[in-house]
């Protein structure tokens, strides 16, 4: 058996033990009794208000809509996310939540297994260890098994990321432009890591043209989305991020709570100083930056809970491939 096969079993088997952790020792039951009150029946609830008339950024009539709905009950005065995100959820809005519910989990989960078994073959091929030791933690580890019960974005996004890295390595700018489209949903985890990638435009062809067009795609949508529903400006800014930059898992929420307010600034000289110092030192556009910049995405997010710590599988595995092929990792690919 050739190295690659063995390290393709071993994914396939320690995923399948994850799968086989959700569906038989919890995860999936709490998932279930959590069906009508999880994230995600709050991200349904968005296209759904859309298709019954109700303006999700209108308090006084998308708070009632939810009630009767029986989905979670926002803790804001308004929908949680960008208008783009309730457009994308009217196809699944059209089915019942339980249903939708459902396609959300296993198109999570199918896309994370697909996406990661690609980046491993990338950047480790033929490492056993690694392929079943990462396709274990994909949906064991906390932050997976907690994004399946909660129905997040964390492996969607992880998804997202991982393609567009992939894509890009390969030349192909579109299909990266069009992968990197995911990252519109939670783009606060992703801003950092969507600059990194503009840095390549520095080296790299193909990053001046996947950001050509990831310009004109994200702008395309924020364009029809406001025209669709422009009240989402002021309601959305006036309410969310008031609520949302408080408290969450991020180093900016720990310093200030440890500190005070001295302690968000410090959290932001950090996180500034860790971009000047780590991730520009390395050639922009190679893996070496690419590990970097994604990894300080989710240390630098100004809001973020575990569950979307399913990204940092991508600059794990670039920075594995990076060592693996030089010891003494240096800023070429």
């Amino acid at each position: 058996m050739t190295a690659e096969r063995r390290a393709d079993l071993a994914y396939l088997v320690a995923v399948l033990a994850g799968v086989a952790f959700v569906l038989l020792l919890g995860p999936l039951d709490r998932r279930l009794e959590m069906a009508h009150t999880n994230d995600f029946s709050g991200f349904w609830s968005g296209g759904s208000a859309l298709l019954h008339g109700v303006d999700p950024y209108d308090g006084a009539t998308y708070l009632p809509f939810t009630h009767a709905a029986g989905v979670k009950i926002p803790d804001a005065n308004v929908y949680d996310y960008f208008p783009w995100v309730a457009l994308a959820m009217v196809p699944l809005a059209l089915i019942p939540l339980e249903v939708a519910g459902w396609i959300w989990m296993l198109v999570s989960m199918a896309a994370a297994a697909l996406a990661l078994r690609a980046l491993l073959r990338h950047y480790l091929p033929g490492d056993a260890s690694a392929h079943g030791a990462l396709g274990l933690a994909l949906f064991v580890g906390q932050p997976g098994f907690h994004g399946l019960v909660l129905g997040q974005w964390g492996l969607l996004l992880m998804s997202g990321l991982a393609a567009t890295v992939l894509a890009l390595r390969a030349g192909h700018a579109m299909r990266a432009a069009a992968s990197s489209l995911l990252f519109l949903a939670k783009p606060q985890v992703l801003l950092i890591a969507s600059i990194g990638l503009a840095y390549g435009v520095l080296r790299e062809r193909v990053f001046r043209s996947w950001l050509l067009y990831a310009a004109a795609l994200v702008t395309g949508i924020a364009v029809v989305s406001t025209l669709l529903v422009p009240s989402w400006i002021a309601a959305w800014t006036g309410d969310i991020p008031g609520r949302r930059l408080g408290r969450s898992a991020v180093l900016t929420s720990a310093l200030g709570q440890l500190i005070g307010p001295d302690g968000r600034v410090l959290a932001l000289v950090l996180i500034a100083a860790a971009v000047v110092v780590v991730a520009v030192r390395f050639r922009s556009g190679s893996d070496a930056s690419l590990a970097a910049w994604t990894a300080l995405s989710s240390a630098g997010a100004l809001y973020s809970w575990s569950a979307d710590y399913e990204l940092l599988f991508v600059p794990i595995v670039v920075a594995a491939g990076v060592l693996m092929r030089r010891p003494r990792a240096t800023a070429t690919r």
